[in-house]
C-alpha cells in the first residue's frame, strides 16, 4: 500500500535490445560463439564459400558425359527408370533426366556436400523427374564414414569422395548404407532399365547387394572399373568382372563420338564399361 492507501504500482519494465545494457552485453559474445561453432576436428560441417559456388556453377554449365547419350537413348525409354549411383554434382543425372522425361531417375548420393550442389542444380534446371536418395549402396546395411579430401587452397575435392581411408587432409561424415535390392524394394520400383555407378571402388559391393534387382530387371549397367580402387575396398577387378559375366552380362566399351559401343574381348581391364544382359537384347 502507498501512503494514500492505494495499491503500489510497480514501474513499467524497461525493454532492452539484445546487446544493450548489462543483461544484453553478452549477446555479441554469444553471436560470435555461434558463428564459430564447428564440428569436432575431422568431421564435415557445411560452409558454403567460393569453392562451393564454383562447383555449383560447373554443375549447371558443364556436361562432360555427352558421349554416353547414344547408349542411354538406346537402353532407357522415355518413361524408363534409371539409377545414378554416385550422382555427384548431377551432370550424369541431368543427362538421364533429359532422356527419360516421362520416367524416373534415382540419384543416389551419400555426401551431403555433393547433395547441396546436386539439389540446387536440379532445381535450377527444373529436373522434376529426379528423386535424390541420401545414402550409400553396399553389400549390407550399416553406417559408414565417408571422406572428402581437402585441396591445398581449402576447397572440397568432392570428386574424390570415398568410404576408404585417406592419407591426405580430409573431412568425414557418417552416412547410412543400404543395399540396391532394399532400396528398389522400399521405393516400390517395378522396372529398372539402366544403372550407372561411379563410386570409387565400391562398385563390387553395390553389385553384390543388388543381385535380385539385376536378375529380375536385367538393366543395362555402366560401371567404372578400376583395379587400384577396387583393391583399396577389399575387392578385385578379376572378381567383379567374373561376377558380371556370371550374371549373364557382356562388356562393351564406349568408342569415340562417331562410333557405337564396341565389344570388349580382352578380358578384365580398367575403364568405363557398359554391361549388357545377354537375355536383354544384343547390340547391333
Amino acid at each position: 500500500m502507498n501512503q494514500a492507501g492505494g495499491p503500489r504500482i510497480a514501474p513499467p519494465m524497461r525493454r532492452t535490445r539484445p546487446g544493450s545494457g548489462p543483461e544484453g552485453s553478452s549477446s555479441p559474445d554469444l553471436l560470435a560463439h555461434l558463428r564459430n561453432i564447428r564440428a569436432p576436428d575431422g568431421l564435415y560441417r557445411f560452409k558454403p564459400g567460393v569453392g562451393w559456388a564454383t562447383h555449383v556453377w560447373k554443375a549447371l554449365t558443364r556436361q562432360d558425359h555427352r558421349h554416353w547419350r547414344p547408349f542411354i537413348a538406346r537402353y532407357l525409354p522415355r518413361d524408363g527408370v534409371a539409377i545414378d549411383v554416385g550422382a555427384h554434382g548431377g551432370q550424369f543425372t541431368r543427362l538421364l533426366s533429359n532422356l527419360a522425361p516421362d520416367g524416373l531417375v534415382i540419384a543416389v548420393e551419400p555426401s551431403s556436400y555433393a547433395r547441396s550442389i546436386l539439389r540446387l542444380a536440379l532445381w535450377i534446371r527444373r529436373a522434376r523427374n529426379v528423386l535424390v536418395v541420401a545414402t550409400g549402396l553396399g553389400d549390407r546395411a550399416g553406417l559408414a564414414m565417408i571422406r572428402t579430401p581437402i585441396k591445398r587452397r581449402g576447397d572440397m575435392g568432392y570428386g574424390l569422395t570415398t568410404f576408404s581411408a585417406l592419407t591426405r587432409a580430409s573431412v568425414a561424415e557418417p552416412v547410412p548404407i543400404v543395399t540396391l535390392d532394399s532400396m528398389v524394394e522400399t521405393l516400390g520400383l517395378t522396372a529398372v532399365h539402366l544403372i550407372k555407378a561411379d563410386i570409387e571402388g565400391f562398385e563390387a559391393a553395390m553389385i553384390a547387394g543388388g543381385i535380385q534387382t539385376i536378375e529380375q530387371f536385367r538393366p543395362a549397367i555402366l560401371l567404372e572399373m578400376s583395379a587400384p580402387l577396387l583393391l583399396r575396398t577389399g575387392a578385385s577387378l578379376d572378381d567383379l568382372w567374373a561376377r558380371m559375366v556370371g550374371l549373364g552380362y557382356t562388356p562393351y566399351r564406349s568408342g569415340d563420338a562417331s562410333q557405337d559401343l564396341q565389344p570388349c574381348t580382352d578380358g578384365p581391364e580398367d575403364g568405363d564399361f557398359v554391361w549388357i544382359s545377354k537375355t536383354g537384347g544384343d547390340i547391333a
